[in-house]
């Protein structure tokens, strides 16, 4: 069949030290089945070499990559992330941005013309919006003229500027009016994230009984933990049904941080995401951002002043570095970046394992973890030039 492919001689992500190599099977978009290493000489194949297969990457939080950014709002810029993303094994992400009311909101009408279809590279599967509904104290590097009051009617705005594609709004819940949001976007299916908050310990958890069930950037944007004042930190260790970002590139958050974060919640409510802009696939080296000169070194994008503003490195060597932070094993790094993703974005029945009867979103990696092939849906969109 014109539809069917072979993966030979691969080693899954999840397999027992020593397990022989096995072959998948694709048809059309999907996985038929995984089979053990015989001759299927018979069938389109294309030899993984003995490299290790595992899912393909998912990137909840991301505002661009090779030089693009969501807020170009063109279709040119969107294919330029996503190709970008698929050379490092990301198949799936969540366009991250912020509203700009001024501008029109173009790059989100633009932009959801392409969920779920028309890239060339890794999937969009949304928007995530960070705000407009969050605390100015906690801004971070947003712009005050993305943030302002919440109403029924600015979230009505939203949705329909996005045209339903909107997945994820980080919010702040301390705010007049903002619990009401909460239970809004939850009723549209949309998940409430906390993050750019100033919230108390209480506050936090009555964002949590309205519907926050997960917390974008952890430790960054919020309260830090103090021993007289929990603040959002100790409920979000507390509530084991809340999953929470963490940028594992060693630069964000102190890998002993990461360490003890991951030995009170556990892998599986730890997402590693980029938080990555424009940087991220580009060499190392000076360039313009927001009209700023920065310095992408070490997978970190500082202005020359030494603000750091960004990540550039890719969700698969934040992976990795989460495994070298934690001690986890290599199946639960990937895990963070694969399973956990798709089950909170509701995709888990089609991504985020190897399965048959699941889409065919695929990464090859070397036994460095470098990735040497990515398939999105059954087809081949990256293979590293000899």
């Amino acid at each position: 069949m014109n539809n069917t492919l072979l993966i030979k001689n691969c080693r899954l992500y999840n397999s027992p030290s020593g397990a022989k190599p096995v072959d998948i099977l694709i048809e059309g978009k999907t996985i038929r089945s995984i089979i053990p290493g015989d001759d299927h000489s018979d069938i389109k194949h294309i030899d993984a070499g003995g490299r290790i297969a595992a899912p393909g990457f998912i990137d909840v939080h991301i505002q661009g990559a090779g030089g693009a950014d969501i807020l170009d709002g063109t279709e040119e810029a969107l294919q330029t992330i996503s190709q970008t993303l698929a050379k490092t094994g990301t198949t799936g992400f969540l366009g991250t941005t912020v509203v700009k009311p001024d501008e029109g909101n173009v790059h989100l009408k633009s932009g959801r013309n392409f969920v779920g279809h028309g890239l060339k590279g890794a999937i969009m599967h949304g928007f995530h919006i960070e705000g407009p509904f969050i605390n100015v104290k906690k801004k971070g590097g947003l712009s005050e003229k993305c943030i302002y009051d919440s109403s029924p009617e600015k979230l009505d705005e939203i949705l329909e500027v996005t045209g339903n594609t909107l997945k994820m709004m980080t919010i702040a819940p301390e705010l007049p009016g903002n619990l009401n949001i909460i239970k809004s976007l939850v009723n549209y299916d949309v998940i409430a994230s906390f993050a750019h908050s100033d919230a108390t310990y209480e506050e936090t958890i009555l964002g949590f009984e309205a519907g926050i069930n997960h917390v974008t950037h952890l430790f960054n944007a919020m309260p830090p933990l103090h021993h007289r004042n929990p603040g959002p930190l100790t409920a979000i260790f507390e509530h084991k049904e809340i999953t929470a970002q963490i940028i594992s590139d060693g630069h964000h958050i102190h890998p002993r941080i990461i360490n003890f974060t991951y030995r009170i919640m556990g892998g599986d409510r730890c997402i590693c995401i980029t938080d990555g802009m424009h940087g991220i696939g580009l060499p190392e080296g000076r360039y313009i951002y927001n009209g700023k000169e920065y310095e992408s070194k070490n997978g970190a994008a500082r202005y020359l002043d030494g603000t750091l503003i960004g990540s550039t490195m890719s969700l698969g060597d934040i992976a990795v570095k989460f495994m070298e932070f934690t001690g986890c094993s290599f199946e639960t790094a990937i895990n963070t970046v694969t399973g956990v993703p798709a089950k909170l974005l509701g995709i888990d029945s089609r991504k985020g394992s190897l399965e048959p009867g699941k889409d065919a979103d695929i990464v090859l990696v070397d036994p460095d973890y470098s990735v040497w092939s990515t398939f999105v849906e059954g087809t081949q969109v990256y293979l590293r030039p000899q």
